[in-house]
């Protein structure tokens, strides 16, 4: 037996083991708990026409990184419009979020600085700071002190906006007053903030982006495209265009895409923004009032990512089996991803979403759970 098929046994005999859902175009699920879509905007007319047109103009591909040929006037628009918005000198597009929050740590951190990183962080930031020259520590899950206590100037304190797995918000103004008082970088990843929240949908930001030197961000959730980026000063956007393996070494994303987030983020500062923000925010309020209702095991989330937790990985995929049956779309997140003994239903909540098969889907809840 090879070693990958000891471990893929080992994967199928612990009830971890990780199936891929093959998605049709004419699915008819009566509710998609699974998708990022927060805003509904993957599927907005003006966004497909932007895309439409672009690719009339451009093609389909960007033809090559860009530092050769795949740069262009929309990739440079899009660039410009993002350093705008959220209020930075600079902007800089990545293919994911995976290679943006990557390619900052292994390319703007060195040796003699440390980074401090709350312990639920995302994979990519973990990768990175492995991968990077500088010693670094994660802190428990929203508590940096007394871990950055032992931080130097310019040392780095990493974080996110709202929280992956859990749906839960940093503390910006602790963030704030930390790198005021240890005069360190702040590194904030607003994956699962921008576009969902606050004002123009600037995200965790909203209330001004002073306290965060490096922010990270992805197209392919609340904006309904795909994609990240990075906003930072002058020089670290040039340090990554420089130096940055995962930037230099990548085909860049395609122009029409590029077009399309453009539109995307036009949405998303207008009036129909702040309209998608409002039934969001809704959604959310009913979405916390059922669960508390039924004291069910949860975190206390106030974002579009709400959490079922059950004592084991087999009730957590039981009552995920069950509710697809019934056409509702939900996801078990296990370990490793989460700690071992927090196994969960995630709920992805989105503007879209009809009140009525809300309110259908927790009266299926509630049979499904007489049932037990």
């Amino acid at each position: 037996m090879s070693v990958y098929q000891r471990r893929l046994r080992e994967r199928k005999g612990s009830s971890l083991f990780r199936v891929r859902k093959v998605r049709s175009s004419d699915a008819q699920w009566k509710l998609n708990f699974s998708t990022n879509d927060y805003l509904g905007l993957s599927q907005h007319r003006n966004i497909r026409q932007a895309f439409k047109q672009a690719v009339d103009i451009w093609g389909v591909g960007s033809t090559g990184s860009p530092l050769l040929s795949g740069y262009s006037s929309a990739h440079q628009e899009l660039e410009e419009l993002l350093a705008d918005w959220l209020g930075k000198p600079r902007a800089l597009l990545f293919n994911s979020g995976f290679a943006a929050n990557h390619g900052v740590l292994t390319t703007l951190v060195d040796k003699q600085q440390k980074v401090f990183a709350d312990k639920l962080v995302h994979a990519s930031i973990i990768d990175g700071m492995q991968h990077s020259e500088a010693q670094f520590k994660r802190y428990p899950h929203n508590q940096p002190l007394p871990v950055v206590d032992k931080a130097n100037a310019g040392d780095w304190l990493v974080t996110e906006g709202v929280f992956s797995m859990d749906g839960d918000a940093c503390d910006l103004k602790l963030m704030a007053s930390l790198k005021q008082q240890f005069d360190i970088k702040v590194m904030l990843d607003d994956a699962h903030g921008l576009g969902a929240y606050g004002s123009e949908g600037k995200g965790s930001t909203s209330s001004g982006s002073d306290a965060v030197d490096v922010l990270t961000g992805t197209f392919g959730k609340a904006l309904g495209v795909g994609g990240a980026f990075v906003c930072a000063n002058d020089d670290e956007i040039e340090s990554l265009i420089q130096f940055c393996r995962d930037y230099v070494y990548s085909t860049a994303m395609p122009p029409a895409q590029a077009a399309a987030i453009k539109s995307s983020i036009e949405i998303v500062r207008s009036a129909e923004g702040d309209e998608r923000r409002e039934q969001l925010a809704h959604r959310i309020q009913y979405f916390r009032e059922q669960m508390k209702q039924r004291n069910l095991k949860i975190i206390d989330s106030n974002t579009a990512i709400q959490t079922w937790l059950f004592d084991s990985d087999t009730e957590a995929l039981a009552m995920s089996k069950q509710l697809q049956a019934n056409g509702y779309l939900c996801s078990v997140i296990r370990p490793p991803t989460v700690p071992v003994g927090t196994s969960r239903i995630r709920f992805s909540l989105t503007s879209n979403m009809p009140q009525v098969t809300l309110e259908t889907f927790w009266q299926c809840v509630d049979r499904l759970r007489d049932n037990l």
